[in-house]
Parts: C-alpha cells; structure tokens; sequence
C-alpha cells in the first residue's frame, strides 16, 4: 500500500500546488488521499491497480 500512496503524492506534487490544498487520509482506498480546497470541496485521489495509474472521483461524481 505504501507504493501505491507515493504514487498518488508523486501525482498530486506534480500536478496540485498542494499548500493551497488540505490532504486527508482515505484507508479504503489504495493510497488513497481526499483533497479539500478553500471552499469546501473534495476530490479522492487513488491508486487504480487494474489500470496501473492515478485515478479519481470529484465529489458531485455518480
């Protein structure tokens, strides 16, 4: 599990000015990290092992 979270951090450094973000873990996810901005909003990022990438849901997703 610890590949796949330094995988989605290695995403998230590169794509994410990440101080303007807030990180929670998400344990039910592989490496999974909910990302909350200055309004409120959330998105999860996680480790897709079936597609071998990052993947993730915003919150108003179905």
């Amino acid at each position: 599990m610890k590949e796949m979270r330094d995988k989605v951090m290695e995403f998230l450094k590169e794509h994410l000015e990440l101080d303007k973000f807030v990180l929670e873990d998400c344990n039910f996810m592989p490496g999974g990290v909910f990302v909350k901005d200055n309004e409120g909003k959330c998105m999860l990022f996680f480790y897709d092992f079936m597609k071998d990438k990052v993947d993730y849901w915003l919150e108003d997703e179905k």
